[in-house]
């Protein structure tokens, strides 16, 4: 993808590669402290040619670049874990089809001299563009408590679990030890809707014929989507 200006004066954005290896790792070293290995996959991920539907098949890598061409922010995102975990979902095709549909940022790093100008938030809303022009139809993330006004404010539904609505009333979902979960509807068919008997909303419209309709409400058991 050619590389995209941004509102931000004299930064633009595009698609990291095999050459920009270091300078990503680096950014997201720094931003990681305590943990500068985490990401190390990330180097599995530069290593492959490019190709769509993201910028490496179902991976997102990109730089954010002054006007100097000077690294100052990344983000990596994909395909989220929890799809080839979860006890739910144990059929290849159901997984394949989420896995088209739900995508995660699983990284975002800015250089601390470029911290608090935008561009983090900047990488976040082209990330959420990319996934959109490739069919999907959810973007998530993890977060720490201290960052959801940060995330709320860009756009994203904050909650403790992340619930998806599969279609007859079967609800799978998903929650993380020390985070929380983000999630943005990136298309015309998801929406997050608040369901009675439910601390978290639900995702609708993931899948065909997955509506939540404002009615439905939670038996105890499953997803009841005709009215109480």
């Amino acid at each position: 993808m050619k590389p995209l200006r941004t509102r931000l004066p004299g930064i633009r954005i595009r698609d990291a590669g095999r050459p920009d290896t270091e300078a990503v790792m680096q950014l997201v070293a720094a931003a990681n402290p305590a943990d500068p290995g985490a990401f190390e996959d990330a180097r599995l991920t530069l290593a492959q040619a490019p190709a769509g539907p993201l910028s490496h098949f179902r991976s997102l890598a990109i730089l954010a670049e002054d006007a100097s061409g000077n690294p100052v922010g990344a983000l990596m995102g994909g395909a989220p874990t929890w799809l080839f975990e979860h006890e739910g979902l144990d059929h290849p095709l159901l997984v394949e089809c989420l896995l088209a549909r739900i995508g995660i940022i699983s990284a975002v790093a800015v250089h601390p001299d470029h911290r608090g100008g935008g561009v983090g938030a900047g990488l976040i809303r082209h990330a959420a563009g990319r996934f959109a022009r490739a069919g999907y139809g959810l973007l998530t993330l993890n977060f720490f408590p201290a960052l959801e006004g940060y995330y709320q404010r860009l756009g994203f539904t904050t909650m403790e679990t992340l619930q998806v609505h599969l279609g007859d009333g079967y609800v799978v979902g998903q929650q993380w030890g020390d985070t929380r979960v983000a999630a943005k509807p990136v298309d015309r068919h998801t929406a997050i809707i608040p369901v009675r008997g439910l601390a978290s909303p639900v995702v609708s419209g993931i899948l065909p014929r997955s509506g939540v309709p404002q009615s439905a409400y939670f038996d105890g058991e499953q997803l009841q989507i005709r009215p109480a």
